[in-house]
């Protein structure tokens, strides 16, 4: 529970094969939960991430992470990952998430990741289509969902077809 605007939030379960010997999850995890909550997140938006990114439409790689651990997470814990997105520049998209006990105010972990908008044909980063802008925006917003409607008027057939 966090006193700041999170739109999304996924919750998952500390795993034994994500714990050390004393049952505390190892800090390495915490960015693999954060990937798993952004693809969540994206999903939530209706967009179907994987296959944009195999479309080359789409896809992001991590430019940067800061990770502050406050508390330990542990074995069997459920952990409410909040999300949300706080800037969009030309390429690139930041990411801020905090880790919480689950129904509860104990901050296990903030992250902060900026990911660059990702042309996987040319190698390079690639300016954020104005679409996605909006969305993202107005999701942050006010929490609308607006994705099928944007998918259609980027006119991605195959895309389409897979969100209907």
């Amino acid at each position: 529970m966090t006193n700041k605007i999170f739109r999304f939030h996924h919750t998952i379960r500390v795993r034994w094969s994500e714990c050390d010997a004393q049952g505390i999850a190892y800090n390495a995890t915490y960015l693999t939960w954060s990937d798993v909550a952004q693809v969540e997140y994206f999903r939530n938006l209706g967009l179907p991430i994987y296959e944009m990114a195999s479309l080359n439409l789409f896809d992001t790689v991590t430019a940067k992470v800061t990770i502050e651990y406050k508390l330990p997470a542990k074995l069997d814990d459920l952990i409410d990952i909040y999300v949300r997105i706080i800037s969009i520049g030309t390429s690139s998209i930041t990411m801020e998430y905090e880790l919480h006990r689950h129904g509860t105010s104990q901050l296990l972990a903030t992250i902060l990741s900026i990911y660059a908008h990702y042309d996987n044909i040319k190698s390079q980063s690639r300016p954020v289509p104005e679409e996605f802008r909006e969305m993202f925006n107005k999701f942050e917003e006010d929490g609308d969902i607006p994705s099928k409607e944007i998918i259609r008027r980027l006119n991605f057939d195959s895309l389409s077809n897979k969100i209907n």
